[in-house]
């Protein structure tokens, strides 16, 4: 149903096309999580053998942050067109790599090592998911509902969210999730569609995973009542509450989301608009 059972999930983030300014020890902006390299079938082999992507002849490699748009480079390569996953939030938190951003708006890097181009490592799949956040607008101000999970050290309040069902649609999943995650004993009416957000995880088996996740702001009939709400048991789920606009952007600390958790605050107060 989800798939909370990622071991280094919580740790990795998603999509944002707007750099972020960087919080390690590397200067300058953040890139996204997932990056694009446009190449070809020949040269995904070579980079595959050699255990590095590089470009030689002391060249960068040249990454987008929107896979349109490194599709559309690949096809104008000789060769077969291959456009690689390059798992930047990883890299970055690694060490392993120092990103720079150019004048036309595409990211370079001298190499990535193999372990951190996520389709070409074995056993590489990608996964769909969906999730939401209900909305309450209350006379004191909207709040927004979020479920508390049970990680290996600590607990931390996330958004309901899992893995889509074989023909399902990311609405429908997200709304399949949410009620189940949270306890919600009726339907939730999905108020805005807000886009996905794309980052890498390792599986518990050591297998690389690019995950895309389709998130939603839904309006809730009601203040559900946390403490008559069932979340379901074995997924880590500890709790479910309400919070403030500004207070539950603070609290989901997924790096992925946060852009995201930022959106819904400015939509709601009306900057967004």
């Amino acid at each position: 149903m989800n798939d909370r059972k990622t071991h280094d999930e919580q740790a990795l983030a998603g999509r944002s096309h707007r750099p972020r300014r960087s919080r390690t020890g590397n200067r300058g902006p953040c890139p996204p999580d997932i990056l694009y390299h446009a190449t070809t079938r020949d040269r995904a082999e070579r980079a595959r053998v050699r255990g590095v992507l590089e470009v030689g002849g002391g060249r960068p490699v040249f990454l987008s942050s929107a896979e349109s748009q490194a599709w559309q480079v690949a096809h104008r390569l000789h060769g077969e067109p291959v456009v690689l996953y390059v798992d930047a939030a990883r890299a970055r938190q690694l060490r392993r790599c120092r990103f720079a951003r150019n004048r036309q708006g595409l990211w370079q890097v001298r190499s990535v090592p193999l372990r951190h181009v996520l389709n070409l490592r074995p056993g590489f799949a990608e996964q769909a998911s969906a999730g939401g956040i209900p909305v309450w607008e209350g006379g004191a101000g909207p709040e927004l509902l979020l479920i508390q999970v049970q990680r290996r050290n600590r607990r931390t309040w996330e958004v309901a969210k899992g893995k889509l069902e074989p023909g399902e649609s990311p609405a429908a999943a997200a709304i399949r999730e949410v009620r189940e995650e949270a306890g919600i004993p009726c339907d939730l009416v999905i108020r805005q569609e807000l886009g996905f957000v794309r980052y890498g995880f390792t599986t518990p088996d050591q297998e690389p995973r690019l995950k895309t996740l389709h998130m939603f702001l839904m309006d809730a009939p009601e203040r559900f009542d946390p403490a008559r709400l069932r979340p379901i048991g074995g997924e880590g789920i500890t709790g479910v509450d309400w919070f403030p606009v500004e207070e539950a952007t603070r609290l989901v600390a997924h790096r992925s989301l946060r852009p995201l958790m930022r959106r819904v605050e400015a939509l709601l107060s009306g900057r967004g608009r």
